[in-house]
Order: structure tokens, then C-alpha cells, then sequence
């Protein structure tokens, strides 16, 4: 489909083709831990595991916001976008090369970190950095440009080769470790070149960077890179203080609600990554109003809907063992709302060039987090790194609304409607009759 017409399609229908393909895109990922696990055993796993944990980690250090900033210009300025796809690409280069030096380093003073892993796994690991940092890069150019679905469909058919790739080479050709790594980094190789294919025809012929964009990148990019680090800070943060006072048992239960709770915070996340570029491109503050008010009542729902369900799927999917989590799960019901809730005004500010009021609120939720946590998690127990999540990441919503309230003029737009939910809802319902028919 063309660019232009993809970027005409409605939010509702970005967000049920956004969330379809992440939801996909997650159960295949699931599939994967699960086929590597059962033809690698424990040992295998863990050795994937951490090779994975160490490609992922650096390419989290190393974005400096440059994910994010692509699609807002992008967005505001189509003409710009033959530079960003050369800027991404130097920069997935330059940026890469460090990393990599970053990683071998690391390998190196803590070699008790990666062991099991060989130099030439951990090379395999390495390599995939510059890779996936091209491929994030220049999907979120597509993001920018609304072309919602080249955007998922390169993630979603990446994950489907490499998932048909290792169950392959695992059951027919006995791959070991190194086989697997190299697999997955060959999926971030097909992704990116994907990726060039849909951008061609805006890719220049030259080839030096543009040195004052990127400037202007880097400056809107880092606003978010703090906010983004100080995020992931507080949602895992949690886990390694539970590890650190209670012990791995107890770190193990507290994964499992971490992990429901990532896959109840999906519906938000699509939400507001479709708002985004609409924001960017001039839509009305109160367009953004209108979509928190909805999904304050419909995400609300779900976020209730989840709770009878916790114990029974808590047992199916992970076993009898793994049931006292659902009682942490009860206690972080609240946090998972506001953290989804808040992230839709999130995407609202970087639309607007995000604000650095926006970034700094977050120090406040790191530290209330960390402190009910160092306070009461060793005595209490361990739901009280539920609790701190929720106490945090309320006090960011709150935080949050008070800033877009400024912003909209007041609290009253604000307000969720029942009735505009409820119109929402079957618009969404109506077009997936459509779709089917």
C-alpha cells in the first residue's frame, strides 16, 4: 500500500494491526525460548539467554534516543527522510563499532558474567548489535511516515523466518549455540534489509551524513533517552532488588508478574505508538485527550478483566509452583494501569518535542520506587515491590496528567466518557466485521 494512503488509515485500525502483530510477534518469541530450550536443554538456554541479555542490553545503551527521534521528523517532514535513513545507517555503524569494543571489554573484567559462552558466541552476540541498531532505526522511520503496515509487517515476517529457521536447524541439522546465535542475528540482517527495500526510493545518492540534522536528533532524541532509561529502570529495578533481599525463589515469582504485566501493558503501548506520529504531523491536543479518556474506561476494563484470571493461567502456563505470584500480581494491577495510562500522554509530549519536564518526573517515580523498596521489601515481603511499582508509577500518571492538563486547558478533558468509549468500541467492532467480510 502506498505511504500516503497508509497514513489516512484511523488510529483503530493502526491499533488492532499494531496489536495483532505484537501479540504475534510475542507468542512466536515465547516459541523460540521454548524450541531452544527444548533442544539445548538448561545449559543451552542459559547460554542463549545470556548472549541475547548482552546484545540487547548495549543496544538499549546505545540508541541515545535516535529511535525515537527518527520517527518525529519523519513525521513532521517527509522531505527529511532520505537524510535520516543515512544518518541511521552511519550511525548504526559508528555506534555499533563502540558497542561492539564495549561488549569485548566486558567479556573480558567480567568474564564470570557470560560464562559459558565461547569468544566466538560472544562475537556472534556482538555482531548482531550494529544490525538490530540499523533495523530499529530505520523501522521507526516507517513508524514516522505512518506506514503502519510495512512497519509491522518487516518485524512480524523477521520473527517468522527466524522462528522457522531455528526449528529447522535445532530438529533437523542439530544446531548448537553458536548456530543459534547466528541465526538471530541473520533475522536482524534480513529485517534491515527489508527495511532498505521499503525506504529506496528515498535514499539519497550521497553518501556523507547531515551533520545538522543529526544534531537536532541527538538533542530531541536524548529528552527521551533519559525518560526511556529512567522507564526501564523502574520496571526492572524491582526484580533485582527482589533477587538482592529475598533471594532467587522469590525473584523467580516476581518475574512471572513481571512478565503478565508486560503482556497486559501491550494494548497501551500499540495505543500511544500510533498516537505518536499523529501528534507529530499536527493533530489537536484534543485528539490526544479523546484517546485517553477511552482508554482510560476500555483499558481500565481490561486491566479488571485480567485479575479472576491471574491464578488459573499463572498455574496453566507455569505450574502449581508459580501461584503465589498471582497474589503479587494483585498488588501491581494498579501500577500496570497508570504505567499504560501515563504512557499515552508519554507518546503526546514527544509528538509536541517532548518537554524536559517530561523526562525529569521520572526521576521522582525511580526514587519513590527505590525508596518504599530499600525501606520495606527485606521485612515485608515480597509483595511490597508490587506495591512500590503501583505507589510509582501512580504518582508518574498523576504527574503526567498535571502537565497534558496545562497543556489542555484543564483536568475536565480528561474526564473519561462512557458513551465515547462505548462509540469507540463498536467503530473498532464494526471495521473488524468489515475486514472480514
Amino acid at each position: 500500500m502506498h505511504e500516503t494512503a497508509e497514513s489516512e488509515r484511523s488510529l483503530g485500525s493502526d491499533v488492532i494491526v499494531t496489536y495483532a502483530s505484537k501479540v504475534t510477534v510475542m507468542a512466536l518469541t515465547l516459541g523460540m525460548a521454548v524450541v531452544v530450550a527444548r533442544a539445548l536443554g538448561p545449559s543451552g538456554r542459559g547460554q542463549v539467554a545470556v548472549a541475547l541479555a548482552l546484545t540487547m542490553t548495549l543496544v538499549q545503551l546505545g540508541t541515545l534516543g535516535f529511535v525515537s527521534a527518527n520517527p518525529y521528523f519523519a513525521a513532521r517532514d517527509n522531505a527529511a527522510v532520505g537524510r535520516l535513513i543515512t544518518n541511521s545507517l552511519w550511525f548504526a555503524a559508528l555506534a555499533g563499532a563502540v558497542l561492539i569494543a564495549i561488549g569485548v571489554g566486558f567479556k573480558i573484567e567480567f568474564a564470570g558474567a557470560t560464562r559459558g559462552l565461547g569468544w566466538a558466541e560472544t562475537m556472534a552476540a556482538l555482531v548482531a548489535i550494529p544490525l538490530a541498531l540499523a533495523t530499529f532505526l530505520l523501522q521507526s522511520v516507517l513508524l514516522g511516515q505512518g506506514r503502519t503496515l510495512a512497519y509491522n509487517g518487516v518485524e512480524l515476517t523477521q520473527v517468522v523466518l527466524v522462528f522457522c529457521a531455528l526449528v529447522v536447524g535445532l530438529f533437523v541439522f542439530d544446531f548448537d549455540v553458536l548456530d543459534v546465535l547466528l541465526v538471530l542475528a541473520g533475522g536482524y540482517l534480513v529485517g534491515l534489509l527489508a527495511n532498505i527495500a521499503l525506504l529506496s526510493r528515498h535514499i539519497r545518492p550521497g553518501i556523507r551524513p547531515d551533520l545538522g540534522l543529526a544534531r537536532e536528533t541527538l538533542k530531541y532524541g536524548l529528552r527521551i533517552y533519559i525518560a526511556t532509561l529512567l522507564a526501564f529502570l523502574v520496571i526492572r529495578l524491582d526484580l533485582f532488588l527482589v533477587n538482592s533481599y529475598l533471594g532467587s525463589v522469590e525473584a523467580g515469582l516476581y518475574s512471572v508478574v513481571v512478565a503478565l504485566a508486560e503482556g497486559i501493558y501491550i494494548l497501551p503501548t500499540v495505543v500511544g505508538l500510533n498516537l505518536f506520529p499523529r501528534v507529530a504531523r499536527g493533530a489537536p491536543v484534543e485528539a490526544s485527550a479523546s484517546v485517553f479518556r477511552i482508554m482510560f474506561i476500555l483499558y481500565g476494563a481490561f486491566c479488571l478483566i485480567s485479575i479472576p484470571l491471574a491464578a488459573p493461567g499463572i498455574e496453566l502456563v507455569f505450574g502449581s509452583e508459580f501461584s503465589r505470584a498471582a497474589e503479587l500480581y494483585y498488588w501491581i494491577v494498579p501500577g500496570v494501569f497508570s504505567l499504560g495510562m501515563l504512557t499515552i500522554l508519554a507518546q503526546h509530549f514527544a509528538g509536541r518535542g517532548f518537554p524536559i519536564q517530561a523526562a525529569l518526573v521520572w526521576i521522582a517515580g525511580l526514587a519513590v520506587n527505590i525508596a518504599i523498596n530499600v525501606v520495606f521489601l527485606s521485612s515485608e515481603g515480597t509483595y511490597i515491590a508490587s506495591l512500590a511499582s503501583s505507589v510509582a508509577y501512580g504518582l508518574l500518571l498523576v504527574l503526567h496528567m498535571r502537565l497534558f492538563a496545562h497543556e489542555a486547558g484543564g483536568y475536565r478533558n480528561l474526564v473519561p466518557s462512557l458513551r465515547e468509549a462505548t462509540a469507540f468500541a463498536r467503530g473498532l467492532v464494526g471495521g473488524l466485521r468489515g475486514r472480514a467480510t
